[in-house]
């Protein structure tokens, strides 16, 4: 089961990586930022329901108002970048709330198969004129033998799925 979206008083964005979360789930923390000129007026019609075409295929909603949409996620294995790996994902995205001068985005995704052998994230967006970041925490799967490979190597495809994910929310909303 997914966990459900999170607010920004989640008691999971104070845990260090790699720490328990009260339900025992090890969890790992992801935050990355990409630098674009962004245009805010264009943040709700990119993220209103069924809008998201530019992530996937809208395959639901739910009573909160999130959407559901199967993507394939991109993760770039080469120092080119010319070697790519894919991934089948469901990626929820939740109602963007209009923040002072910053929208935000709550967003969890999956794998849409193979479920235990790729980690859940969930967290969020932040959208502001010259930036975009996602925060959030994720589990790595394995449990302790996920976390120890995650320090070493998984962190690494986390931050890369974050930036491609990003670079795909900056075309939406540029």
């Amino acid at each position: 089961m997914v966990p459900a979206l999170r607010g920004a008083n989640d008691p999971a964005a104070t845990r260090r990586p790699g720490e328990a979360a009260p339900d025992g789930l090890e969890v790992s923390r992801l935050h990355e930022v990409q630098y674009r000129k962004v245009h805010l007026t264009r943040v709700p019609a990119a993220f209103s329901e069924g809008a998201p075409t530019w992530l996937g295929q809208p395959i639901g909603s739910r009573s909160d108002g999130a959407a559901d949409f199967a993507c394939d996620m991109e993760l770039r294995v080469s120092p080119e970048g010319r070697a790519l790996f894919r991934k089948s994902a469901i990626v929820t995205i939740g109602q963007p709330r209009h923040a002072g001068e910053s929208w935000v985005v709550p967003i969890e995704w999956r794998a849409a198969t193979l479920a235990p052998l790729f980690p859940v994230f969930v967290g969020s967006l932040t959208i502001m004129a010259d930036r975009i970041a996602i925060d959030g925490h994720y589990a790595p799967p394995f449990g302790v033998v996920g976390v120890v490979l995650d320090r070493a190597v998984l962190a690494i495809a986390a931050r890369a799925t974050a930036r491609w994910f990003l670079a795909k929310v900056a075309l939406a909303v540029a």
